[in-house]
């Protein structure tokens, strides 16, 4: 929770200077151009600095309410960790390794905007990177395989976002770590 409220802090920040200070240089310039006034600088500063302000504040609270709605439906009663960008979940098997890893590979194929999927059968670990949507610029998840006993398997899941500084995903890391459990579930291989 402490760093949504980090990401929270970064993103009023960048939206109050980066589309706050674009709407305020639009409303300077509109001022200074449309008006005869030898104030017009003094009034287009003032003016685009308070219209800018605003701007940047109202646009961060609406995508903040946007990620935190999207956040609250897709969890659906599950809030464990629902606010981390990078979710990671964990589940155990049963099977040889090449039966393992090919319900791993058949689950990350069956999420959205999946672009590619590899396999490192030496390494037990598969691999899918997801294209982009309208919720984030793309998404990396990874699947360690390991050993626990004869025929029975840890798998751990990680999706998280391409680019290391991304401050929302609307949940879409959330829906694609809880889209593999539910897929690695109905595989009946689960323990």
């Amino acid at each position: 929770m402490a760093s949504y409220l980090n990401r929270i802090c970064r993103a009023l920040t960048v939206s109050t200077l980066g589309l706050g200070g674009g709407v305020a240089l639009l409303v300077m310039i509109i001022i200074i151009t449309t008006s005869n006034d030898p104030q017009a600088f003094n009034y287009a500063w003032k003016g685009g600095l308070t219209i800018g302000l605003i701007f940047g504040v109202v646009s961060c609270v609406v995508f903040i309410l946007l990620d935190l709605f999207a956040r609250m439906f897709l969890a659906k009663g599950v809030y464990k960790d629902v606010f981390e960008l990078e979710q990671v979940r964990e589940i155990k098997m049963e099977g040889t390794s090449k039966e393992v890893l090919a319900v791993c590979r058949d689950a990350l194929l069956s999420i959205s905007y999946v672009k590619a999927v590899s396999d490192d059968a030496e390494q037990m670990i598969t691999r899918a990177v997801m294209g982009t949507s309208w919720r984030s610029t793309g998404e990396e998840m990874e699947v360690e395989i390991n050993p626990i006993a004869e025929n029975r398997w840890i798998l751990k899941c990680t999706s998280k976002p391409k680019q290391p500084d991304a401050l929302f995903d609307y949940g879409k890391n959330f829906e694609n770590v809880e889209g593999w459990m539910s897929k690695i579930r109905a595989s009946g291989k689960s323990i």
